[in-house]
């Protein structure tokens, strides 16, 4: 008597490995209500164990009644699980960008769109809509852009889609704007307009550190190392943006990346005031005190500084004096500008700003380039510091080949590293108390 085949049943499944070396497992999610078929699907791993583990939640989700068919998913469902996932791995304050772009601008757009029924064709629409009907930034437009795209390859690696149909967009060109910084010329003026101010100290160090505001208020004393004139920056200060919870944590520094930066004398000077006035403000602030990250930089209290509030008082300060084209972020770009005018090479420069690759500096401050080679191709036309005059002889006059004449030049008065600024404009020094 012949042996009768046993129907599979929903959510079975089995393993196997395929000629390319990669495995392939295959479940079974119901049937077909019109074919009566059933409805099969595969997915696949570079190893036995991940498959299995791929088999395994598909077949716990039909047996909870949440399993849904890929082609029945929808981009605002799988949004949600993409967004779990990859947020794991993103900063906080990322985090809340992601989740802000995919609330205001790509679910209410194609939230209710099938993943399996997304054209190029509609993400085109999309992001067209964005610039010419919501009238966003060419950034922003590509900000969001990436994100869908992200979202898209990652349906690809779940094996929900073939290819990615955010590909070959055409988005708008993102204009290179020039570096806004404080020139040489009126750095004296930003100087003696801050002497005073209630956070002068903040404003000199970024001049002569260019970090970030965030690095800043993020520099704790035990990264401040008075032996060997420099800083250390590990982290950044950044602020809970969860209803009902805006406290402040520490974060790694942007890239990931810590560095040590060299200060001038006349910042550690600075440091030194600083170290002094917070001892201060905790006599006077008594049980109140409260500087548990041990910041360099706090209120009255203790407490973390709020970005907005410096950022508000600097402005004020700069409309004061008639400076009021800058921003803060135009201190950091003051510091690197200056120091690529005083002979700061690309790669020391990006050591100092924190930037991901040299390349990214050098694209930034591609202006200051220029200028330095400028200068350079006027002292070779002047001769140099001699004022000698240099003339290449032709092939007939030196031989077979023409002559090159060596040049020196002098140390310019700028070697030793920063600008140097009267001590005028610092306030008188304080040794720190113990």
């Amino acid at each position: 008597m012949a042996r009768k085949s046993k129907k599979r049943e929903a959510g079975s499944g089995t393993i196997y490995k395929r000629k390319d070396g990669r495995w392939q497992g295959q479940y079974v999610s119901g049937r077909d209500p019109i074919t009566g078929k059933l409805l099969r699907h595969s997915v696949y791993g570079k190893t036995q164990k991940e498959v299995a583990t791929k088999l395994r939640e598909a077949t716990a989700n039909i047996d909870r009644g949440t399993y849904q068919e890929p082609s029945q998913i929808t981009i605002a469902a799988y949004a949600q699980e993409y967004f779990s996932i990859c947020a794991v791995n993103l900063a906080h304050s990322t985090q809340v960008t992601y989740q802000k772009i995919l609330e205001n601008h790509i679910l209410p757009a194609l939230g209710k769109v099938k993943l399996t029924d997304l054209t190029h064709r509609q993400v085109q629409q999309f992001v067209t809509s964005l610039s010419v009907k919501k009238k966003l930034s060419a950034k922003t437009v590509r900000n969001i852009h990436g994100i869908l795209h992200n979202m898209l390859e990652s349906a690809i690696r779940d094996e929900l889609l073939l290819r990615n149909v955010s590909e070959r967009c055409s988005l708008p060109r993102v204009t290179q704007h020039q570096v806004r910084a404080i020139t040489t010329a009126k750095l004296n003026q930003f100087l003696r307009a801050i002497d005073g101010k209630q956070f002068r100290n903040i404003f000199f160090i970024d001049i002569f550190s260019g970090l970030r505001l965030s690095e800043i208020l993020g520099l704790r004393w035990e990264e401040v190392d008075f032996d060997h004139d420099c800083i250390y920056v590990r982290q950044q200060l950044q602020q809970k943006q969860v209803k009902g919870d805006f406290g402040y944590f520490l974060a790694p520094p942007k890239e990931g990346k810590q560095r040590k930066v060299i200060l001038a004398q006349n910042a550690m000077r600075v440091l030194w005031h600083q170290r002094a006035k917070q001892n201060e403000q905790q006599l006077a602030a008594g049980a109140l005190w409260d500087n548990s990250f041990h910041l360099v930089f706090t209120n009255d209290f203790g407490q973390p500084l709020n970005r907005r509030t410096v950022y508000k008082h600097l402005k004020r300060i700069l409309l004061d004096c008639g400076m009021g084209n800058y921003t803060f972020h135009s201190l950091r770009h003051s510091f690197a500008t200056i120091s690529l005018e005083n002979g700061d090479d690309i790669k020391t420069m990006q050591t100092n700003l924190g930037h991901y690759a040299a390349s990214f500096t050098l694209k930034t401050y591609a202006h200051v380039s220029d200028q330095m080679q400028r200068n350079s191709a006027a002292r070779m036309n002047s001769g140099g510091p001699s004022g000698r005059t240099f003339t290449l002889k032709s092939s007939k006059e030196a031989g077979s080949r023409p002559a090159v004449a060596a040049m020196r030049s002098k140390s310019p008065p700028w070697a030793s590293g920063f600008i140097t600024i009267p001590l005028s404009v610092l306030a008188r020094e304080v040794s720190p108390k113990a």
